[in-house]
């Protein structure tokens, strides 16, 4: 005893769509219905935005206060942080893309000048 009728359909786990019972895959975006779907997850590009800015800050800071080794340890670790950060808002298509760039470019030149004036200051 086995009608037609009691058979439930396979939902897919990514899209939702109601499949018939017996296939593997989902008959509208192919998705294999016997795996869960995990969406994935983006990073947030205004935490690297905002962290440039912060080192920026940072290691202008200790060219007034340290200055010399500090201030170029510090801008140098700006240096990549903001290098790498001015480009996250455009590879994760984020929709403040402009402000989050301009954020970042500005951690990225105080880390900048930081590093060279703290070189300045160790040299001398």
């Amino acid at each position: 005893m086995n009608p037609s009728h009691l058979h439930t359909p396979m939902k897919c786990p990514k899209c939702g769509f109601d499949n018939p019972e017996d296939v593997l895959f989902c008959k509208e975006c192919d998705w294999r219905v016997d795996i869960p779907y995990v969406p994935e997850k983006k990073p947030n590009a205004m935490l690297y935005c905002a962290a440039a800015l912060a080192i920026g800050v940072v290691a202008i800071a200790l060219v007034f206060t340290v200055g010399g080794y500090g201030a170029v340890a510090a801008g140098a670790i700006g240096l990549v942080a903001g290098g790498y950060a001015v480009n996250v808002p455009r590879l994760l298509k984020s929709s403040n893309r402009t402000v989050l760039t301009i954020i970042a470019g500005i951690g990225l030149m105080l880390s900048m000048i930081a590093f060279m004036y703290g070189l300045y200051q160790a040299v001398m």
